[in-house]
C-alpha cells in the first residue's frame, strides 16, 4: 500500500475521532463546563450575568473585581458575594448561588449617594394625591383669597421631559376639601361640606355633582372591585385559592409579574404553583406564612418572600423589582426579595406625601426645608440617578 493511501486512511480515521472529540469539548465549553488543572478534571460551571442601571458599574465577586456591568463571566459552582458599585451611588450587594449550567443573575438598579432636591411648587401646595395610574399628582394651592386645583404630570412628555409644570384646573374658594380620582384616572371628585364638583382633567369641564354624588362614588367602587377581579382570576387557580383564604390587601406590581400581600393566617403555601424557571432567584424564601407579615410573591418564578409587618405599610416601586415605605420622615427602599434596603430621602415630609415618578428615577415629596423662613411646605423633586 502507498504512502499516499495510507496517509489519507490515516487522516480519515483521524477525521472520525478528532472531529466528534472537537464537537463535544464545544458542546461542554458552551453549556459551562471548564478544566480544572487542580484536578485534571472538566468541571461544571455557571454563569453570572451582571447588569446596572446606570451602566458602567464595577462587579466584585468575593471582593475580587471581575468585570464591568452588563458582562457575564463563569464562576465555579457554589455561593459568592457579588457587589457592583458606582462612584456616586449605593452598593449593591448579594449573595447569590451559582448552579450547575444556569444563569444566575445579579441585575441591580443603582440609587444616587446624595440625591439633589428641586422644587416643583414655590407658593405652597396641599392634599396632594396621586392617581390611579401613578402618573399624575394633584394638589390645592393658594392664590390671593382663593386657591386653585393643581395638576402636575409625573410621566414623560412627547419631548422626552422628565419635569412639567403645573397647570391649574379649577379656581376654588377658601375652604376645606377632600380630592378622590376616578379609577380611569381622568377626573376628580371635590368634594367639601356643602358641594361636590367633578372636574374633566382632560376637557377642563366642570360638572355639579352634589345630587349625583352616592351613585358616583358607587360606580366608582364597583369599577375598582371589579379591575381588582379580573387580575385576581388572571392567577393560577390553586394560587388563587391559597391566597383568597390566607391574604389581604393584595396590590400587583407595575408589570403584574409580582404581588405584594398580606397573611391574615398561619399558612404553608405550597411548592409548584406554577413552573420554575432557569436562573430564578436563588435568595432564601418564606411559604411559612406569619399573620400580620408582609410578603412577595413572584408569579414567574414562584418565590415568596418575608419582607416585614404590615404596619412598615410597604408599596410597589416602578422598577417592578422593588418596594418602599415612608417612615418617620424618610423614604426607604429594597428589593423584592428582601435585599439591599436603603434611604432614599430624609427630611422633613410633610403628609407623609412621598411617591417615585414612573420612569423610578426621581421621586416627588412635599416638604419644608425651611420652616422658621417658610410657611406652607412644597412639591420638591428628588433625583435618585
Amino acid at each position: 500500500m502507498s504512502s499516499i493511501v495510507k496517509t489519507r486512511i490515516f487522516s480519515f480515521f483521524a477525521t472520525l475521532i478528532i472531529v466528534p472529540i472537537i464537537t463535544f469539548g464545544v458542546i461542554l465549553f458552551a453549556r459551562g463546563y471548564r478544566p480544572d488543572f487542580g484536578t485534571n478534571k472538566l468541571e461544571p460551571t455557571g454563569i453570572l450575568a451582571a447588569t446596572s442601571h446606570p451602566e458602567g458599574a464595577q462587579v466584585l465577586v468575593n471582593g475580587e473585581l471581575k468585570t464591568a456591568t452588563n458582562n457575564s463571566l463563569n464562576l465555579p459552582l457554589g455561593e459568592y458575594d457579588v457587589q457592583i458599585k458606582k462612584v456616586g451611588f449605593h452598593t449593591w450587594t448579594k449573595k447569590l448561588k451559582i448552579e450547575k449550567e444556569a444563569v444566575t443573575r445579579a441585575s441591580s438598579f443603582l440609587f444616587a449617594n446624595v440625591p439633589t432636591l428641586k422644587a416643583a411648587t414655590t407658593l405652597g401646595a396641599g392634599s396632594p394625591l396621586l392617581s390611579p395610574s401613578l402618573d399624575k399628582v394633584v394638589y390645592l394651592s393658594p392664590n390671593a383669597k382663593k386657591q386653585d386645583l393643581m395638576l402636575l404630570e409625573l410621566s414623560e412628555s412627547p419631548l422626552g421631559l422628565l419635569n412639567r409644570e403645573p397647570r391649574t384646573l379649577l379656581n376654588l374658594a377658601n375652604a376645606k376639601y377632600r380630592l378622590t380620582w376616578s379609577p380611569d384616572s381622568r377626573q376628580i371628585l371635590i368634594q367639601s361640606s356643602s358641594s361636590a364638583q367633578l372636574v374633566d382633567i382632560n376637557s377642563g369641564k366642570v360638572s355639579e355633582a352634589s345630587i349625583s354624588l352616592p351613585t358616583i362614588l358607587s360606580d366608582w367602587q364597583a369599577k375598582r372591585q371589579d379591575s381588582y377581579q379580573r387580575q385576581f382570576s388572571s392567577l393560577p387557580e390553586n394560587l388563587q385559592s391559597f391566597l383568597a383564604s390566607n391574604s389581604a390587601q393584595l396590590t400587583w406590581s407595575v408589570n403584574d409579574k409580582k404581588i405584594l400581600y398580606t397573611a391574615t393566617a398561619s399558612a404553608t403555601m405550597p411548592e409548584h404553583l406554577s413552573n420554575l424557571l432557569p436562573g430564578s432567584n436563588t435568595q432564601p424564601q418564606s411559604r411559612n406564612l406569619v399573620p400580620n407579615h408582609t410578603y412577595t410573591y413572584d408569579i414567574e418564578e414562584d418565590r415568596n418572600f418575608d419582607i416585614g409587618t404590615l404596619s412598615e405599610n410597604w408599596s410597589w416601586f416602578p422598577t417592578g423589582n422593588h418596594v418602599y415605605r415612608i417612615n418617620k420622615n424618610n423614604v426607604q427602599i429594597k428589593e423584592y426579595d428582601n435585599g439591599n434596603e436603603i434611604t432614599l430621602f430624609a427630611g422633613n415630609l410633610s403628609d407623609n406625601f412621598a411617591v417615585p415618578y414612573p420612569s423610578g428615577k426621581q421621586l416627588l415629596v412635599l416638604t419644608n426645608p425651611n420652616p422658621i423662613t417658610t410657611l406652607l411646605p412644597n412639591l420638591y423633586i428628588v433625583n435618585l440617578k
